[in-house]
């Protein structure tokens, strides 16, 4: 049986972070006080096109940063990268996690 009550809908859309964390001194660019910003989100796909995923995101301005993106069945996966997370955040600590770049539109 649902917990989920006749009628409701359930959110497409979490956020599981979406913060300015403290960073280490290496990267090319911060926001305030040496810091860089991390947003957590997943997506249930219900439209015809559409597909799930569960990603981080860590930019420090520029339009460029880290991504790491699995299928939302991978769900705990991403969480996990999220909790090992350690600050001040590095990108060192990214790359070992299997983060990709990316710039503008592109993953590099």
């Amino acid at each position: 049986m649902s917990s989920q009550q006749p009628g409701r809908k359930r959110p497409r859309d979490f956020v599981h972070m979406d913060q300015l964390v403290d960073a280490d001194n290496h990267w090319n660019s911060y926001f305030v006080d040496q810091s860089v910003w991390v947003y957590a989100d997943e997506y249930r796909a219900e439209l015809p096109g559409d597909r799930d995923y569960c990603r981080i995101i860590v930019t420090a301005g520029d339009s460029q940063g880290w991504y790491y993106e699995r299928s939302l069945s991978e769900r705990q996966q991403v969480l996990e990268t999220l909790e090992s997370l350690q600050w001040p955040l590095s990108e060192h600590q990214l790359g070992r996690l299997n983060f990709r770049r990316w710039r503008g539109e592109s993953i590099i």
